[in-house]
């Protein structure tokens, strides 16, 4: 039976927003089975209410699985928002995941507020909010990538925004459940790879290394990579999932 690779992304993005990765996923991992899930509320949701608490978050994302017939245990790679609702399935139903990665995330009851969001990003998004769609992506792109300007990937973003626009009170749902994630983190360090870039401009490192040291698992650390690891060298995500997946 083929192993199934659940994606899970950040605050107000969707499936769409993952760009190239799920093909580049696929071309390393040809026997393995994708499956990118929608937190309500985001992208293909958008029309539904995002839930009010991780632990809601958590049920949404297993009932998105159970309905498409996907069979536990998955393996799961997350990102920021998406790897606090990993980090919750762990402590609450770790027989349903065969190893997670999670990617530049945090916990409030780790981190300071000014760690986990730097305060200067924490404007230009809450600004971004009240822009038009053309506007609030590039924005968005330059606070979570370092790479170059790609148009391609911003054009998508802002067809998504257009499409599929995350609604006010969505986004404040799910900054809501993102800055009260305190969970206990009873994890089997053996479940568990974390990843961080040391120049993320949109959640401090100290997050991820506050992660580490409470679990006591491994963090292996990008050095110029933005937010976006996954955007900005996904060769980098890749490799170290093969060797955490064991694909």
């Amino acid at each position: 039976m083929a192993r199934t690779l659940v994606l899970l992304r950040g605050l107000t993005r969707g499936c769409n927003h993952w760009a190239d990765f799920p093909k580049q996923l696929n071309e390393a991992f040809p026997d393995v089975e994708l499956a990118l899930i929608d937190l309500a509320g985001n992208g293909l949701r958008v029309d539904e209410a995002s839930p009010l608490t991780i632990k809601a978050a958590l049920q949404d994302i297993r009932t998105q699985i159970q309905q498409q017939n996907i069979s536990f245990p998955v393996d799961v790679l997350a990102l920021s928002l998406g790897g606090m609702i990993t980090l919750q399935w762990l402590v609450e139903f770790p027989a349903e995941v065969n190893k997670a990665v999670v990617i530049n995330s945090s916990h409030a009851g780790l981190s300071k507020t000014s760690e986990r969001m730097k305060p200067l990003t924490i404007a230009k998004l809450v600004i971004s909010v009240l822009l038009p769609p053309s506007l609030r992506e590039r924005i968005i792109y330059s606070v979570t990538s370092n790479n170059p300007v790609n148009k391609s990937v911003i054009n998508q973003w802002i067809l998504e925004a257009k499409v599929r626009p995350v609604t006010r009170l969505n986004f404040i749902r799910q900054v809501f459940i993102a800055r009260s994630f305190k969970t206990n983190l009873r994890i089997d360090k053996e479940q568990l790879l974390l990843l961080a870039s040391s120049s993320d401009r949109l959640v401090n490192a100290a997050s991820s290394k506050a992660l580490a040291e409470e679990t006591l698992v491994d963090l292996i650390m990008h050095e110029t990579a933005g937010h976006e690891i996954t955007l900005d060298d996904p060769g980098w995500i890749i490799k170290h999932a093969a060797t955490a997946f064991g694909y």
